[in-house]
């Protein structure tokens, strides 16, 4: 990965953050790293990625911050997977002073949105005042309606294979495999060498199971928040492909080493981000969030097609790319 070492080389950070032994936890499956220190990243004592404001750093177990605060949650662009440190973050980036909402960091990368939201059930109790819940998601449900099995069940999820093992269930036994491996799965899956059970949701099958489950997660989140006054958004997160921006040279090196290198892993996120899924997919999300009085807002809207360097691969967005979402959601939403 020389394009990465030349140009982003604090992301072996997030790799050697991300690559040692997943932290199993009950409700949630997995979770981050605890106490995780190094120059690009920090997190707490539970696990929860450091962000900064006013009152300094700032975290939901070993450093919240007094009165009325505000929450973000979704997956890796959430978490701030792709920033050159804690304070490039889009919570950080959401603190707008003194007087405004502190802003806490409750992302996790390769969360579904039903972990999204067991993850605020169980640390409710930790945010009595608050002001705005705000999810950064909408890609994660869609690969992982792809993986086999994803209509069955409680639905599928990132790591399951290795969660699986971990359980003693033998592979061919089961028709869940981990993210990785979802390729050469499919292949079988569509000559007939695997069970009925195990099929594969088509592009337009994926885009439903997808939707339902993303709107069943935000209703029980808005359930959740109730309670507080908390308005709760929604944000349809950013990617190259569904912004239609023109790529940057750096993107351009980026994108082609991943899919050169790591494309048994990028093809399988490829296959949603073209136009058979967006932006009818986003078209359908606003639709429902204003069903459930949830904000929305598609955040590929906030780049333009000019050729800035926003990305540091096909998702995830670097210091720059994260500051545009951030100035888009303060305008958007009205975050105070």
């Amino acid at each position: 990965m020389e394009q990465q070492k030349r140009l982003i080389p604090y992301m072996k950070d997030y790799e050697d953050f991300a690559l040692a032994d997943v932290r199993w936890l009950p409700y949630v499956v997995f979770f981050n790293r605890a106490g995780y220190t190094s120059s690009a990243i920090n997190t707490d004592s539970a696990g929860f990625r450091v962000s900064h404001g006013p009152e300094g750093a700032l975290s939901l177990q070993d450093a919240p911050p007094p009165g009325e605060v505000s929450v973000l949650l979704g997956a890796s662009p959430a978490f701030g997977l792709g920033a050159s440190g804690d304070e490039h973050t889009i919570a950080s980036l959401l603190h707008r002073g003194p007087g405004g909402s502190s802003w806490l960091n409750l992302a996790s990368p390769a969360f579904n949105s039903t972990q999204e939201v067991v993850l605020f059930l169980l640390h409710r109790h930790q945010v009595p005042a608050l002001r705005d819940v705000v999810v950064i998601s909408g890609l994660g449900n869609l690969v992982v309606a792809g993986l086999p099995g994803a209509d069955r069940d409680y639905g599928q999820f990132f790591w399951s294979g290795a969660f699986l093992r971990k359980m003693g269930v033998p592979e061919q036994e089961d028709p869940h495999w981990a993210l990785g491996r979802l390729a050469s799965a499919r292949r079988r899956i569509r000559r007939g060498r695997t069970p009925d059970a195990a099929k594969v949701l088509g592009l337009a099958e994926r885009a439903d199971l997808a939707l339902r489950t993303t709107v069943r997660d935000l209703g029980r989140l808005c359930e959740l928040a109730a309670p507080t006054g908390a308005r709760v958004h929604f944000v349809l997160q950013p990617t190259v492909a569904w912004t239609g921006k023109r790529l940057s040279p750096e993107e351009k090196a980026l994108i082609e080493e991943n899919d050169r290198e790591r494309g048994h892993m990028w093809n399988l996120f490829n296959e949603v981000l073209g136009a058979a899924v967006y932006p009818a997919y986003g078209e359908r999300l606003e639709s429902a969030c204003e069903k459930l009085g949830v904000g929305f807002v598609d955040a590929n809207r906030a780049f333009s097609a000019a050729g800035e360097w926003l990305f540091v691969d096909q998702i995830h967005l670097n210091d720059e790319g994260n500051r545009v979402v951030a100035e888009f959601l303060k305008a958007e939403l009205d975050l105070a």
